[in-house]
Order: C-alpha cells, then sequence, then structure tokens
C-alpha cells in the first residue's frame, strides 16, 4: 500500500447540470461521498470538483446556443429540472446544433468569467438541494475555480514530454499520443480549435498535482478509454494514478445517455418524494446508500428496481433501529482502514455491503453515511 500520510486527490468526472439527476448521477455522488467521507477519516485527502470542466464541454455550450437561440423567452428560474432535461434531449434530436468554431464568445467568457448560463445555474440549485437532502457533501457544484493552465501551456508541457502531437499550426487537431503504451492517438483539440474534457482536465490536475501525489479517478465505464490514456499521462508526469470506472443504471433495462430521453419518472426528486412520503429522512440518506452501492454494485448489469429500492430503505429503517448513540469516531479509523484497497481509499461497496452482514458501528454510519 502507498504510504498513508500521502495526500490523495479525489477527481470525479463533472456532470453537466442541463438536466435533473438521474439514476446514474445519484450513483456516481453517493459512491464518491461515501468514498470521501471514509477516507478522509484514515488519510489527507482533498476532494476536487470543478464546474468549469462541465460548463467548457462541447456539448454543453451547444444546449446553452439552442437555448438562447430557440427559447430566449424563457425564465430558467422557474422551469424545473425535468422540463429542461426535456429541452436538453429536444436539442440534441433535433440536430440544431451550431459547430464550435461559432461558439467560441461562449467559451471566452467561461474562460475568462467563469460565466454560467441561467439554465444551468437554475439546476445547479435544484442539484444542491437535492444533494443536501440526500446528505451528500457539496464538492463545489457553484463554485468559481479557475483552470489552473491555459491549453497553450499544457499543451507545450505535454509535447516536451512526447505526450502530445500537436498540429495545429498547419490548421489541424491537437492529439495525447499513448503509442507508447499500445494506445492509438486521442483527439483533443479539434480542427475548430475547441478543447475537450480530457485536455480541460489535465489543465487542472497537471499544475495541481506535485511528484508522487496520489490522484483517484472516478468515471463512467463507457469513458474507460480515455481514463486508461490520462492515467498514463499522469503517471508518466510524476502522479500515482487509480482508477474507480462506475457503470450506468439502466432504465427499462436500457443503459443510454440522458440526452437521448427515457428518463421519465426517475429523476432524483421524484425518487426523493416518492421516498420521504414513507420513510423518515435519516432512512432515505441510508436506504439511498444501501441500494444504489451495495445492491446496484460498481458495474451496470442491474436494472433500476423500485422494489429493491423499498427494501433497501426498510433495511435502513431497521439498522438505524438497532444503532445506538454516535459518539465520536473513537476506533473508526481503524474500522475503516480494513476496507482500504491497496491504493488507500476506502471502498465503498466493501464498507458498504458489510453493513448487511453485521451490526454497523453507530459512529459509521452517523460519520459517514447520514
Amino acid at each position: 500500500m502507498h504510504g498513508p500520510a500521502r495526500r490523495l486527490l479525489l477527481a470525479p468526472v463533472t456532470i453537466t447540470a442541463t438536466k435533473p439527476l438521474l439514476p446514474t448521477h445519484v450513483k456516481g455522488f453517493l459512491w464518491v461521498d461515501t468514498l470521501f467521507r471514509g477516507t478522509r477519516l484514515v488519510r489527507d485527502l482533498e476532494y476536487y470538483w470543478n464546474p468549469r470542466a462541465a460548463n467548457l464541454t462541447g456539448q454543453t455550450i451547444q444546449f446553452w446556443d439552442y437555448l438562447d437561440r430557440r427559447h430566449p423567452e424563457l425564465d430558467f428560474a422557474a422551469l424545473s429540472p425535468d422540463d429542461l432535461g426535456h429541452l436538453y434531449v429536444r436539442c440534441h434530436a433535433s440536430g440544431d446544433i451550431r459547430p464550435m468554431d461559432r461558439l467560441r464568445h461562449y467559451t471566452e467568457r467561461v474562460e475568462r468569467e467563469g460565466w454560467v448560463h441561467p439554465a444551468t445555474r437554475a439546476a445547479t440549485c435544484d442539484w444542491k438541494r437535492q444533494l443536501d437532502l440526500l446528505g451528500v457533501h457539496d464538492p463545489g457544484l457553484s463554485a468559481d475555480r479557475p483552470t489552473v493552465a491555459s491549453i497553450d501551456e499544457t499543451v507545450e508541457l505535454l509535447a516536451r514530454r512526447h505526450l502530445c502531437v500537436d498540429h495545429r499550426r498547419h490548421g489541424g487537431p491537437a492529439y495525447l499520443d499513448g503509442t507508447r503504451w499500445g494506445m492509438p492517438l486521442r483527439p483533443v483539440i479539434g480542427v475548430d480549435a475547441h478543447a475537450n474534457y480530457l485536455l480541460v482536465i489535465l489543465r487542472d490536475l497537471i499544475p495541481r498535482l506535485a511528484t508522487g501525489d496520489e490522484v483517484l479517478l472516478v468515471y463512467d465505464e463507457d469513458l474507460a478509454h480515455d481514463y486508461a490514456l490520462l492515467a498514463r499521462v499522469l503517471a508518466e508526469l510524476g502522479a500515482r494514478p487509480s482508477r474507480l470506472p462506475l457503470g450506468r443504471v439502466p432504465i427499462g433495462g436500457v443503459v443510454r445517455s440522458s440526452r437521448h430521453g427515457g428518463w421519465d419518472g426517475h429523476s432524483l426528486g421524484r425518487l426523493a418524494e416518492l421516498c420521504l412520503r414513507e420513510f423518515d429522512p435519516a432512512v432515505y440518506r441510508l436506504g439511498m446508500r444501501l441500494y444504489f452501492i451495495a445492491m446496484l454494485k460498481r458495474t451496470a448489469s442491474e436494472p433500476f428496481r423500485p422494489d429493491l429500492l423499498r427494501r433497501a430503505l426498510s433495511r435502513a429503517g431497521r439498522m438505524l433501529g438497532e444503532a445506538g448513540e454516535a459518539g465520536d469516531t473513537g476506533d473508526l479509523p481503524a474500522y475503516l482502514r480494513g476496507f482500504a484497497t491497496p491504493a488507500g481509499w476506502v471502498d465503498p461497496y466493501r464498507l458498504t455491503d458489510g453493513l448487511f452482514a453485521r451490526r454497523a458501528p453507530a459512529a459509521l454510519l452517523d460519520h459517514v453515511y447520514l
């Protein structure tokens, strides 16, 4: 195991606030939150979330442009997250998306001011309310965190280490170069000069990681190839990366991106409304973790099932009824170390699955799950 005194930077992939929180998002937030709250009791840990990483992506900016052109009259603060999500689906289904080289005024404003479109600002406020009800630590959903390094600085650094092929001076793209590891070239800047999410992540992470620092990358399984390359690049630059891929949650037996629809009735707001009619907030918080972490597991094989969620909530109610007074953390760090991975972070699945097999220490419920 890496030395426990080393700092660990927890860096999950960011999510664009252009729709309601859906089961896949909920799963991600609960896994990361449980990992964060458990690991910070046993080692130095920083949870880093930068909204600009999501706000600089093409799909976000193209949606903002669509809203400004097609729906300039909308009061987004009065719009429900589900209604915004339906507009997001309609935008991507319409084909009415302008190329990024015509939308540079958006990226420049995000880079210069940390500007956020009113639609995303309103959705972020709802996300914060829902996650607070769920007991999830706010990693800085509405924080303004300027990206540390510029595009040019990052590309130049990578090129010096033979990790980037830059054809921009010839009017072409720039690529991350993982060919030394048998990986294909991965475009990170298009011919339209727009940098994709991988380069935004590198702009943020590289200046923050000293040699020997550990970083945990958490991401969707379908981004596995990108994150395998990202981990190789960070390791080449002196960091010590580990990875935690999470599977999407199928809805109706189908795994699809939120922009393709099919999620009506499954937003976190709707789930919370249904659960809290019958269960109190503490049971809701614990039961959601039992379901999305221990019962759905890490992979995407199990579809969302309301009946199993209700069973998890009932089990959470019994656990809380049997738990004693929480008190201070006491010997909780020693208990948590028994669930640590070789990379030194507490495994949310093993920890949560253990709640079914034994009576949980009251301090564990209080400091990690509630």
